[in-house]
C-alpha cells in the first residue's frame, strides 16, 4: 500500500480520506509516470471492480492542511467509486424510455381491473 514516492505522512493523509468514502474500499499506490513529476497514481478496488485516478503530491500535502482541497480530494474519490459501483449495474437493453412506457401500461392496466366483491348499489 505504500507508494515510493508518497511520504508516510501523506500516505495516511490519504489512507483517512479514502476510508472515510468507504471502509471496504481497499487502495495502492503507484508511482507516476515520470519519476521528476510529482504525481503518482491511486489504484481502487472493491469486490472485482478497479478504477484508477491520477492524483498531484501538492494536492495531497494541501488536504492535510485545507479542509477544502481535502474535500475535493474526497469527493473525486467517491466519484470514482460511484462511477465503479454504476458500471456493475446490467445496463437495460431496451433503454430507460421504453422500460418506462412500459411501466406506466402495466400500472393503467391494473387500475381497469373489475372489483367483483363490490356491491351494486340497492334500488
Amino acid at each position: 500500500m505504500y507508494g515510493h514516492a508518497v511520504p508516510k505522512g501523506d500516505e495516511e493523509t490519504l489512507k483517512g480520506i479514502v476510508r472515510s468514502v468507504d471502509k471496504k474500499l481497499s487502495y495502492s499506490l503507484l508511482d507516476g509516470v515520470d519519476a521528476a513529476e510529482s504525481i503518482f497514481t491511486l489504484h481502487l478496488s472493491t469486490k472485482g471492480w478497479e478504477g484508477t485516478l491520477i492524483v498531484a503530491l501538492n494536492d495531497l500535502q494541501a488536504a492535510k492542511n485545507d479542509l477544502a482541497c481535502r474535500n475535493r480530494l474526497r469527493q473525486r474519490i467517491k466519484r470514482l467509486r460511484d462511477h465503479m459501483w454504476d458500471n456493475r449495474l446490467v445496463k437495460d437493453v431496451m433503454g430507460t424510455k421504453v422500460a418506462g412506457m412500459l411501466k406506466a401500461a402495466g400500472q393503467q392496466e391494473a387500475a381497469f381491473r373489475p372489483q367483483f366483491m363490490r356491491r351494486s348499489p340497492r334500488r
